[in-house]
């Protein structure tokens, strides 16, 4: 069996805590030689899951396809201590069949999310998946010079990090990325942006902002201070890291999607309204509604 919902190096961890079985046996080493018919039992983790917002919303089904409003604390897939409270797991349970993503996104970033029922039709959406037309709504730190503007700056991995998947904007790097940015309001030293990206990267609109130097609200990663990620990781989201952080998870949606539907031969656009955390945030900032 495959069990694919840890990284390579979160295995080699579990494998030198003991967790991992060879026949019977525990082994504490990464070079063991696997035969046809070995068994490999694995104990688990000690930790519970920890706990997510289960409240997503099915916006668009038909016989091929499934389109999601994810909430903002709810993994896409299985990885690190999720296995059981991912989307993917809550939809697979209650559709009783499998489904295959589409693209992701990340835990913590609310909105569209497209799932395929078939693996045919899921194929050949990835196949033209670069021309789909995403847009993005972010409250950031600040207010941007322009209404309008464009980052386009290349994407890399950050070596001067100590953390191993963040992110760099900077001339020298290798992944060519573009993201247009449209302000929509400001308040109190913050604003909405419509972020529409291009040549789209891991985690592209947060490291734009940040390289824009308009951060965005209650982003562990790429925020005035990464030691904050690390901290939420070692202790979770404590009302005191809260506060520092000015809101509870990145402030991020996936506000809409419009791509061709090869079963259907035709274009549609799912969208998904500003979640009940932002507008809130908005309307306190601002003091009236929105």
């Amino acid at each position: 069996m495959r069990y694919g919902y840890l990284s390579r190096s979160e295995w080699q961890k579990e494998i030198s805590r003991g967790k991992i079985s060879y026949n019977g046996h525990v082994v504490t080493k990464c070079n063991k030689t696997i035969n046809a018919g070995d068994v490999i039992s694995y104990a688990g983790r000690d930790a519970a899951e920890p706990d997510v917002d289960e409240g997503y919303a099915i916006v668009y089904e038909d016989e091929y396809l499934l389109g999601i409003d994810k909430p903002g604390n709810l993994p896409v897939h299985p990885a690190g201590v999720f296995y059981h409270n991912t989307l993917l797991s809550f939809l697979q349970e209650r559709l009783r069949m499998k489904l295959h993503l589409l693209h992701r996104l990340d835990r913590e970033t609310s909105g569209i999310i497209v799932l395929a029922k078939d693996a045919r039709v899921a194929s050949q959406i990835h196949a033209n998946f670069d021309s789909a037309e995403k847009t993005y709504l972010a409250l950031v730190r600040g207010v941007p010079h322009h209404n309008d503007f464009m980052v386009d700056m290349p994407i890399d991995a950050d070596d001067s990090s100590v953390i191993e998947h963040k992110r760099v904007a900077r001339h020298d790097a290798r992944k060519e990325a573009r993201t247009r940015f449209f302000r929509m309001l400001s308040f109190n030293g913050f604003s909405l942006l419509k972020a529409v990206p291009y040549i789209g990267r891991q985690h592209q609109i947060r490291v734009h902002l940040k390289h824009a130097g308009l951060p965005i609200v209650g982003d562990k990663l790429y925020g005035a201070d990464e030691s904050l990620y690390s901290e939420f990781i070692d202790t979770g989201p404590t009302p005191e890291l809260i506060r520092r952080l000015g809101f509870r998870r990145s402030a991020l949606h996936s506000r809409s999607m419009l791509f061709y539907h090869p079963a259907l031969k035709k274009k549609i656009c799912l969208k998904a309204p500003l979640p009940e955390d932002m507008r809130q945030f908005i309307i306190q900032g601002r003091g009236y509604h929105v």
